[in-house]
């Protein structure tokens, strides 16, 4: 599980998704009582007793506004 540091702009050649999966969302309080949205997804079939998430993600507020942006930049306002 990581914490967004910042966002910096990629230039992979990236293809389409292949696959889909369902996300898991869900608010998480660090000892210090700052909020997290914590996004994480398992393979496609959804978890199994014992799997652990393929992907993880905490977003903390400022990291939220951050993305919101690079979201409305990309698909407009939201």
């Amino acid at each position: 599980m990581a914490r967004i540091r910042e966002f910096i702009q990629g230039d992979r050649e990236v293809k389409p998704p292949q696959s889909e999966v369902d996300a898991y969302v869900q608010e998480v309080r660090d000892a210090e009582g700052n909020l997290f949205v914590y996004l994480y997804n398992y393979r496609q079939g959804g978890p199994r007793p014992g799997d652990s998430p393929t992907q993880s993600i905490h977003f903390d507020a400022r990291a939220v506004r951050e993305f919101k942006k690079l979201l409305e930049d990309a698909f407009g306002p939201l």
